[in-house]
């Protein structure tokens, strides 16, 4: 199945160093962006459950050692909020990367001024 998107001139350039920084196509960036995201706002609804059950064993912790299985669930609830988080901390660092850029080009500018 084929879809056109349009996007903001801003994000097209975002898309396009992200995709060059990971030597992507800019298509290929975008698919794993939005199956990412589709798939978080899916498990968006079970996010808050799950979120609570990892803070009581997180609680539950420091008060008492937590049994075999309780430790391997909180790892497994640990796990998905490391995954969940993975794309957004990407997504932030290919903003600081473009900033970076962005003031090394106006320092350079400057210099030649």
């Amino acid at each position: 199945m084929s879809i056109v998107i349009h996007v903001y001139d801003d994000l097209a350039r975002r898309l396009q160093s992200e995709a060059e920084s990971q030597n992507l196509s800019v298509e290929d960036l975008a698919v794993r962006i939005l199956d990412s995201a589709v798939s978080q706002s899916c498990s968006g609804a079970d996010w808050g459950q799950h979120n609570r059950r990892r803070l009581e064993l997180i609680r539950k912790s420091i008060r008492h050692e937590l049994t075999e299985r309780e430790q391997a669930e909180l790892d497994d609830l640990q796990s998905s909020l490391d995954e969940r988080f993975e794309s957004f901390d990407a997504g932030l660092l290919a903003e600081l990367s473009e900033m970076k850029a962005t003031v090394a080009r106006l320092d350079a500018e400057q210099s030649h001024d």
